[in-house]
C-alpha cells in the first residue's frame, strides 16, 4: 500500500488525540504525529503518562529541545508508552525556540543532535528520525543540512523528515515560514541521491493527489498537514488513488465511528476539545454551513456530542 509512506504532519495545537481520533476513523493505514512536546513539557505533566492506543500505531511522537540527558529520559518513557518513533524536532523557527536554542537553531549544531541521538539509542530501542529544514535563513547552501545528517547518521539516524524549506530564525512568524521561504523540491532530491542508504520523507506545499504520486515516486514518503487538517475526507481520496480502491466511507459513518471511540476515553473533556477538529468535515460541500453551525451550538450550549449522530449527510 502506498498510503501507509503518507504521514499527517505535527501541528502544534491541532494533531491531538482527538485529531488522531478522527484521522484513524477515516484510515487505519496513515502513519499519525503528535504535536510538537518539548522534553520539560513531557518529563514534568500528565503528557508523560499518555499510553498509546492500539488503533494509533504508526505513531511518531516529535519532541523539541537541546539536553541530550533529556531527551535520553523522555525516550525510555516514551517508548515503554507504545509510541512506535521518536522524531526530532529542527525544523521549528518561533521565537521560543529561538531564545531556546533548539528547533531550527540546531541546525548549526550538529554535534548537539549527534550527542541527543546517541543518548537515546543508549537508552533505549526506539527508532528516531529528524525532521528539519533545507538550511537557515536566506542561504541556500546545503551544507549545514550535509553535516546534519552526516553527524547524526554516524551514530545511527536512518531516517530524515525534510521540509523543503529553508527556516528563517527571526523576522517570520512560524505561520509566515510555512509559506514565504520558497520550496526547492529539487534541493531536497539532491539531498536524498547523496545518502542513498537513508530514508527520506519530504514535507511542504504538498498538497494536491497528482503532486503526492509524482513525490512518492522519489522519496520514501510524504508528510502532509494543512490540506487534511482543512479537509480530512482528502485522506479517503488519497487512499483510494494511490491504493487503486474504492472504499468510501460516508461523513456520517465516520461520525459514527469518531463518537463511538471517543465515548471509549477515559476522562472527561469539554465539547470544544472533543468538536474543534471536526469543522472540516463537510468541506466544500453544500452542508458545510448548516454543519459548522450545529457543532457551534453544540460547543456553546454545552449540548450532548451526540447530538452529531442526528445530522443528515443528505
Amino acid at each position: 500500500m502506498k498510503i501507509n509512506k503518507t504521514y499527517i504532519a505535527p501541528m502544534v495545537g491541532r494533531t491531538d488525540i482527538f485529531f488522531r481520533i478522527l484521522i484513524r476513523s477515516i484510515s487505519d493505514s496513515i502513519n499519525l504525529f503528535t504535536e510538537m512536546t518539548t522534553c520539560d513539557a513531557y518529563l514534568f505533566t500528565d503528557r508523560r503518562n499518555y499510553k498509546v492506543d492500539t488503533n494509533e500505531h504508526h505513531i511518531s511522537i516529535q519532541l523539541a529541545g537541546s539536553d541530550p540527558k533529556k531527551f535520553a529520559k523522555c525516550a525510555k518513557i516514551i517508548e515503554a508508552n507504545g509510541y512506535d518513533e521518536l522524531n526530532i524536532n529542527v525544523g521549528c523557527p518561533s521565537s521560543k525556540v529561538i531564545k531556546g536554542a533548539f528547533g531550527a537553531c540546531l541546525m548549526k549544531e550538529p554535534k548537539i543532535l549527534s550527542s541527543i541521538v546517541t543518548e537515546i539509542n543508549e537508552h533505549s530501542d526506539i527508532p528516531i528520525s529528524i525532521k528539519t529544514r533545507l538550511g537557515l535563513n536566506y542561504d541556500e547552501s546545503l551544507d549545514l543540512l550535509i553535516n546534519l545528517i552526516t553527524e547524526t547518521r554516524a551514530v545511527g539516524c536512518r531516517k530524515f523528515i525534510i521540509h523543503a524549506r529553508n527556516a528563517i530564525l527571526g523576522g517570520l512568524s512560524p505561520k509566515k515560514n510555512r509559506s514565504i521561504p520558497k520550496l526547492r523540491y529539487q534541493d531536497a532530491e539532491t539531498i536524498k541521491n547523496m545518502f542513498p542508504d537513508l530514508e527520506f520523507i519530504i514535507n511542504g506545499g504538498i498538497e494536491e493527489i497528482e503532486l503526492i504520486e509524482e513525490k512518492l515516486d522519489i522519496f520514501d514518503g510524504v508528510m502532509i498537514g494543512r490540506k487534511i487538517y482543512s479537509d480530512p475526507i482528502f485522506i479517503q481520496r488519497l487512499q483510494n488513488h494511490l491504493d487503486g480502491k474504492d472504499f468510501q466511507l460516508s461523513r456520517s459513518e465516520i461520525v459514527e465511528k469518531y463518537l463511538d471511540a471517543i465515548q471509549l476515553l477515559k476522562h472527561h473533556n469539554s465539547n470544544y476539545l472533543i468538536l474543534r477538529h471536526l469543522f472540516g468535515l463537510y468541506y466544500n460541500t453544500s452542508k458545510s454551513k448548516k454543519w459548522k453551525k450545529l457543532l457551534h451550538q453544540i460547543i456553546s450550549e454545552d449540548l450532548n456530542v451526540n447530538e452529531l449522530r442526528k445530522f443528515k449527510e443528505h
